[in-house]
């Protein structure tokens, strides 16, 4: 009965030490695999930065600086005009005082796209930096594996390329408005042309 005991002691103590002795031969392996390497998704999101940079330069080059132009041919036809004006000419007058509107809400609309922009650099940087640190968790404690890059990175993609449509959107959208101002704009510039300036105005 002792015999018996003693013997199922020692299995007991043998069991613990090889259990023991695996973890520590799994905390041995741990320490001496070398940091993960997520050079190809710091690649992947500096890239993403480039082509943000890039589509920013096309959004800001396109301009509409037409509110002062129409406000300042309104003015002029109004003041010297003299008559009844047609029904026609005051529709092309009325359109074209339109486009101040237009004009107001691209540009409501190119910061609203601007913003977006801020708010994914941020986004992107705070990704790279954890990656780049070699940090074992996030900020919200989640394992940074090759799965969580993975995913991280693809959500990111997506949001930037939509963020990259809605910009062609925009500037789809800001040269139609600009087309149809130039026409109508000409029109209107050759009728303010053929009204003389009132004396004293």
């Amino acid at each position: 009965m002792s015999a018996s005991w003693v013997t199922l002691a020692a299995m007991r103590i043998s069991a613990y030490i090889q259990l023991f002795a695996l973890a520590l031969a799994f905390a041995w392996m741990q320490a001496c695999t070398p940091p993960r390497n997520f050079d190809d998704e710091i690649k992947a999101v500096d890239s993403l930065h480039v082509q943000m940079d890039q589509a920013l330069v096309l959004l800001d080059s396109a301009t509409l600086p037409i509110s002062d132009s129409i406000t300042r041919q309104l003015k002029y036809i109004q003041t010297n005009f003299k008559g009844i004006m047609e029904q026609p000419a005051a529709e092309r007058l009325l359109r074209f005082g339109q486009f101040r509107n237009k004009a107001a809400t691209l540009e409501q609309w190119k910061d609203s796209l601007h913003f977006r922009k801020d708010q994914l650099e941020n986004e992107l940087y705070a990704f790279r930096n954890v990656l780049a640190d070699k940090a074992t968790h996030d900020r919200t404690n989640r394992e940074i594996s090759e799965l969580y890059a993975d995913s991280v990175l693809m959500n990111l993609i997506d949001k930037q390329q939509y963020w990259h449509t809605k910009v062609n959107e925009w500037i789809q959208q800001h040269d139609k408005v600009q087309l149809e101002w130039r026409l109508l704009n000409d029109t209107i510039t050759t009728w303010r042309e053929s009204i003389p300036k009132r004396p004293n105005t």
